[in-house]
């Protein structure tokens, strides 16, 4: 009776098992990462140079601010700059970056995923001095004198993914993953020259927006902590994020660590 109790028993176990083990490898989950990168942008001396001769020239407003804190409206005032110094710049290319993402596990090997991705900011920074002269249109008549301001840019860029992963258990707790996808990239670079001096704000601004559809991959590991919660670690990379026409195209690297819900 012992004996047939415990080969009964056996039985069961093997019956059981591979249900057991297709629910632990397969069904939706949902995560949230973050992390920093950075972004495969120009050298700070080749945004000195392009800076340095980007400087607007003319600029026509239709309102100014007269010395009594009038705003005064007009499109007959003509704002000329020129460049008198600069100072030291700083170029930041390191990015903060997060996203989400819902997958579904197919089996042991494979997994799909849609997300989105925010790629955070790189930014050039550049102290000027500049003199400005103001011509009004209608009388000739002239004013100048210098500021400091700042000539800056950053680029941004953040977007929808759909990837899929190529997915090595190792062991009961261990997962290796590479990963391929495409990223629907909304890319934004900005131009500024602000008046840091009084505070007036932008005297010039320029924003460029790109929408484009670049590619990404992965290569990464996942720890199973139980069968609800799941840590992974991974390096990204995203290929020609921009438009080179309008934006420019530059690469970005990714560290990240997820947290996976089951």
């Amino acid at each position: 009776m012992i004996k047939k109790t415990l080969a009964g028993l056996a039985i069961g176990c093997v019956l059981s098992a591979p249900a057991a083990f297709a629910e632990e490898y397969q069904g939706f989950y949902f995560g949230v990462w973050g992390g920093s990168g950075s972004v495969d942008i120009p050298s700070k001396g080749t945004f000195d140079t392009a800076v340095t001769a980007s400087l607007p020239t003319e600029l026509t407003r239709s309102a100014y601010i007269d010395d009594n804190g009038t705003t005064v409206l007009t499109d007959d005032v003509l704002h000329t700059f020129a460049l008198v110094g600069s100072g030291t710049s700083k170029l930041d290319d390191s990015v903060s970056v997060w996203g989400a993402q819902l997958g579904y596990r197919f089996g042991k090997f494979f997994a799909a995923e849609v997300g989105y991705a925010k790629l955070g900011e790189a930014s050039y920074r550049l102290p000027v001095t500049v003199r400005e002269t103001v011509r009004d249109l209608t009388t000739n008549a002239t004013a100048s004198g210098n500021f400091l301001g700042e000539r800056a840019m950053q680029f941004t860029s953040s977007g929808p993914t759909i990837s899929a992963l190529g997915m090595m258990p190792i062991g009961q707790h261990i997962d290796l993953h590479v990963r391929g996808g495409i990223y629907l990239a909304d890319t934004r670079v900005t131009n500024r020259l602000r008046d840091v001096e009084f505070n007036s704000g932008n005297v010039y601004h320029q924003r460029v927006d790109a929408s484009q559809t670049e590619v990404f991959g992965g290569i990464g590991g996942a720890w199973n902590i139980n069968e609800n919660f799941v840590l992974r670690v991974e390096y990204q990379k995203y290929l020609d994020v921009g438009d080179d026409e309008k934006t420019g195209e530059s690469d970005i690297d990714v560290f990240n660590l997820s947290v996976l819900f089951k």
